[in-house]
């Protein structure tokens, strides 16, 4: 076989596989009796009970989102366990009505506003766990579709090893954050688990001796020791000048939870450079992507290149089920790939053949999908002087990455090759998400 050019294996790769892969479909015996309860509930008129089995099952499935979709004649149910939306079960519009009616109620909003979006949330203790149901309503042509997020206070951090980093990437996380100043960005779009990354963090920099203060939208957990506070535009408490009440509290670590605009991106800056360790998040393609971004919101790069100090970009992939996972054969172009991405990252004395690959099989335990749980995927850029001289230098993302590659730079595209060599997911997988 010839080998195709470089620029070109990811999109044969990517074609060829996805082609390839035999479509699974999340399904369980559980969805069945998920159904069965909770119409139960709905006959005896106990439509709490029925919200509450949903919430547990959600729990109980790894779901973070429940969905109330509703079409001409009936209501979908349904989860996103693991990131992918999961058909559960329907609901007729009869069955549904009371559904909705006792979710807006229960987070306080306006049960006869039916065509002005609303959103706020309701608690609930489930097994001594408390758990905050966060209910978004969406007029549709005729009907009000629901999303519910379900935020459990007792997952909100995880061990600091076990936010799935390489010695390599862990090395440059462990001393951005031993830093009393400077800014750290948490970067890539939704459902990339940057809440569970920046928490974290903060729950690792956490100290009596230090003053950590949050500028949140929302608070999604409460966290011991830190201060808390959340916006309300309403209010004209916002991102821009809540920013600004936060640095008159003698902070000595800020977590703004998203820079939305130039003029919140000029006060988090000028607070690293004030002496505070800020943290927060943006939405961008790429960690060198973040770089163009930022210039783009009209932040001068000598200012730019003196206030940041590192780039997190991250996503989520399944993670393969344990429980039914067999070793595979490869393919010629996915040995290729390999041998590729091993000589980049300077390992190619590896024999490839020495790699495994692995899929799936079935199993209840994954509900037949074949991927169980979730692991992060990074690409970390942490500037050092090189770099910040390139961006003074407005240079472009595609030159300070190539600049970066001499500082132990693993792009996400080879941190997921090593991490689906080493069994933790499918290539298929990252090809779905990447």
């Amino acid at each position: 076989m010839v080998v195709p050019k470089k620029q070109n294996i990811w999109e044969l790769l990517k074609k060829e596989l996805l082609n390839q892969e035999e479509k699974k479909w999340y399904y369980s015996e559980r969805f069945k009796k998920i159904e069965d309860k909770f119409k139960k509930s709905l006959i005896d008129q106990k439509t709490d009970d029925a919200l509450n089995d949903i919430t547990v099952w959600a729990l109980v499935l790894w779901s973070s989102d429940v969905h109330y979709e509703t079409f001409e004649d009936y209501v979908v149910v349904r989860f996103r366990i693991d990131w992918v939306l999961v058909d559960i079960f329907r609901l007729t519009l009869k069955e549904y009505k009371p559904v909705l009616e006792r979710l807006k109620y229960a987070s306080s909003l306006k049960l006869n506003i039916t065509n002005v979006p609303q959103d706020w949330k309701y608690s609930l203790v489930i097994e001594d766990r408390d758990i905050d149901v966060r209910v978004s309503t969406l007029p549709v042509w005729s009907n009000e579709n629901v999303v519910c997020r379900i935020l459990d206070n007792t997952n909100s951090v995880v061990d600091f090893d076990k936010l799935w980093f390489f010695w390599t990437t862990k090395r440059m996380i462990e001393k951005a954050i031993t830093k009393n100043t400077w800014m750290i960005l948490v970067t890539w779009p939704t459902w990339s688990g940057k809440t569970t990354t920046l928490y974290t963090i903060l729950a690792k920099l956490n100290s009596r001796e230090k003053k950590v203060i949050t500028l949140e939208d929302p608070i999604e957990y409460k966290l011991e020791w830190i201060v808390q506070s959340e916006v309300n535009e309403k209010n004209w408490f916002t991102f821009k000048n809540g920013l600004r009440a936060l640095l008159r509290q003698d902070p000595d670590i800020i977590m703004v939870w998203e820079i939305r605009d130039s003029e919140t991106l000029e006060t988090a800056t000028n607070a690293s450079l004030t002496w505070h360790l800020v943290l927060s998040t943006l939405h961008t393609k790429s960690a060198a992507d973040t770089l163009d971004r930022i210039v783009n919101m009209w932040l001068k790069p000598y200012i730019l290149a003196s206030a940041l100090d590192t780039i997190v970009a991250q996503r989520l992939v399944r993670k393969i089920c344990p429980h039914c996972k067999r070793e595979k054969e490869r393919t010629q172009l996915e040995i290729s790939i390999i041998e590729n991405m091993m000589k980049e990252i300077w390992m190619s004395s590896i024999p490839s053949s020495n790699i495994k690959l692995y899929e799936w099989a079935w199993c209840d335990k994954c509900n037949n999908s074949g991927y169980m749980w979730r692991i992060w995927i990074y690409e970390i850029i942490s500037l050092n002087e090189d770099l910040r001289i390139l961006i003074r230098e407005w240079k472009s993302a595609e030159e300070i990455m190539r600049k970066a590659r001499d500082w132990d730079l693993i792009t996400m595209k080879e941190d997921w090759i090593l991490k689906a060599i080493k069994w933790f997911t499918t290539i298929e997988e990252i090809l779905r998400v990447v």
